[in-house]
C-alpha cells in the first residue's frame, strides 16, 4: 500500500534544518526552481497568481528564478501577461525579464488593447449618390397626383 507524502512538509523540514540536508542543497535549489517555473508556465496561471507567487518568494528569489529561465520561456510569459505591449515582440531579453518582474510585483499594469479608429474614405461621390440626395419638392402639392375616376 502506497502512502502519500506531503511535499510541503518535507520542503519545510529541509528549509528549517539546512545543515542536516547540506548534501542535497544544490538539488533542492534546482528542483525548487523547476517547480516554480512549471507553476509560472501553467496555462491556468494568470497574472494574479504570478503576483501572489512573487510576493511570497520576494524580489531577490523571484529575480533569480526569472534570470535562470530560458529566453523563450520569458518571452512566452511576457506575451501572455502583457499581450498588447508594443515592444514585447521585438524587445531584448533583458527588457523582457525586467518587464516580467515589474508585472509580477505590480509596478506596471498590462497594456490595454488600443482600438483602431475607422478610416474615412476619400473617394469622390458618384453622380448617382448626388442625385439621390437632391432635395424633394419644396411645396406641398408638388408631386401630388389626382385620383382617377373609374368609368362606370
Amino acid at each position: 500500500m502506497a502512502l502519500d507524502l506531503d511535499g510541503f512538509v518535507v520542503w519545510r523540514t529541509i528549509g528549517s534544518q539546512p545543515d542536516t540536508f547540506a548534501h542535497i542543497k544544490s538539488d533542492a535549489a534546482k528542483s525548487a526552481r523547476t517547480l516554480i517555473v512549471k507553476l509560472l508556465k501553467a496555462k491556468t496561471t494568470d497574472l494574479a497568481k504570478v503576483r501572489a507567487v512573487a510576493k511570497a518568494l520576494g524580489r531577490e528569489i523571484f529575480g533569480l528564478i526569472a534570470d535562470g529561465m530560458k529566453d523563450a520561456e520569458v518571452k512566452s510569459l511576457v506575451a501572455r501577461f502583457d499581450r498588447y505591449h508594443p515592444e514585447q515582440k521585438t524587445a531584448h531579453t533583458t527588457w523582457r525579464r525586467k518587464h516580467l518582474t515589474a508585472l509580477a510585483f505590480g509596478e506596471i499594469e498590462p497594456t490595454v488593447k488600443i482600438k483602431a479608429k475607422p478610416v474615412k474614405s476619400s473617394r469622390v461621390k458618384s453622380k448617382k449618390t448626388e442625385e439621390k440626395k437632391e432635395p424633394g419638392p419644396w411645396y406641398v402639392s408638388a408631386g401630388a397626383v389626382p385620383k382617377r375616376r373609374s368609368k362606370d
